[in-house]
C-alpha cells in the first residue's frame, strides 16, 4: 500500500478520534499509550510491513496522534464546562 494512502487513512482516523473522543481520562491515557507504543514501534518495527501497512510509518503517526490527544485533553474539559453553564 502506498504511503499516501496510509497517510490519508491515519489522518481520517486522527480526525475522527479528535472530534468524537471527549472523555478527559480516555484522551489522556490513549494519548500516553499511543506515544509509548509508537516510540517502541519506531525502534522495533521500523522495517516491518503488516497487511501492506508500513509499521514504522504507522508508529510515527501513532506518536503524533498520541501527543495531539494528550495536549488537547484539557480543552475538551473546558469546552464541556462552558457549555453547561
Amino acid at each position: 500500500m502506498s504511503e499516501i494512502i496510509q497517510l490519508v487513512v491515519v489522518l481520517v482516523l486522527f480526525f475522527l478520534l479528535d472530534r468524537f473522543l471527549k472523555a478527559y481520562l480516555l484522551r489522556k491515557w490513549l494519548g500516553v499509550l499511543l506515544v509509548v507504543g509508537g516510540a517502541v514501534g519506531c525502534v522495533a518495527a521500523s522495517q516491518i510491513r503488516l497487511l501492506g501497512f508500513d509499521l514504522g510509518l504507522l508508529s510515527i503517526f501513532a506518536v503524533a496522534l498520541g501527543v495531539g490527544l494528550f495536549l488537547k485533553r484539557s480543552e475538551e474539559r473546558r469546552v464541556g464546562k462552558e457549555c453547561s453553564q
